[in-house]
């Protein structure tokens, strides 16, 4: 199945998710418990987006129509869900776009259930999406994080992002965010 996820990314300048690689399914083995990652489909926006509300006390950044048309553009967004093996609930998300001419992968969003936070699920993500980055000769991963989310940011530096600006009324609620990046291969500057 890596494979044919792998051919996909080949041709996402062109071409919307082949039908074999929406039925990628991959088993991550995350501090001693299994899990399955595989592609979102439309149908998971609204777990995703009940993850977010739940993960942010109910104020949500994106509305539900955003999570879906997101999650529909596959041919420039990647987005992953995790599931619990043995339920196949969805406990968390990442999604991605990838820059080709840029080398730069970017997180457009990431979110764990808070039932389900603090057992390294984020960080297994991001290193996944790290680790396809670096398979696809991008340069550097970036993203977006809210200034008072100091949880958020640890992970993220225990990844070796560090931030490069800040955003000032970022947000809806006009929070700053500041962007962060991490290079993962290649002479990205």
């Amino acid at each position: 199945m890596l494979k044919k996820l792998n051919k996909w990314w080949t041709r996402t300048q062109s071409s919307a998710l082949p039908a074999e690689v929406q039925n990628f399914v991959q088993t991550m083995m995350i501090e001693g418990q299994e899990y399955s990652l595989m592609v979102a489909q439309h149908t998971d926006a609204v777990d995703m987006f009940e993850i977010e509300e739940a993960a942010y006390q109910g104020m949500t950044p994106w509305p539900l129509e955003v999570f879906e048309d997101e999650v529909d553009r596959t041919n420039e967004r990647l987005y992953l869900v995790l599931r619990a093996q043995e339920t196949g609930s969805v406990l968390a998300y990442i999604g991605a776009s990838f820059a080709a001419g840029k080398k730069t992968a970017h997180i457009t969003n990431i979110a764990v259930h808070p039932q389900w936070q603090r057992r390294g699920l984020a960080k297994a993500l991001l290193a996944y999406v790290m680790s396809l980055s670096v398979q696809h000769r991008f340069e550097r991963v970036t993203l977006e994080v809210r200034e008072d989310n100091v949880a958020a940011q640890k992970l993220y530096q225990q990844l070796n992002f560090k931030m490069i600006r800040q955003h000032p009324d970022y947000y809806e609620d006009h929070e700053p965010a500041l962007e962060m990046m991490v290079k993962v291969g290649g002479s990205a500057s």
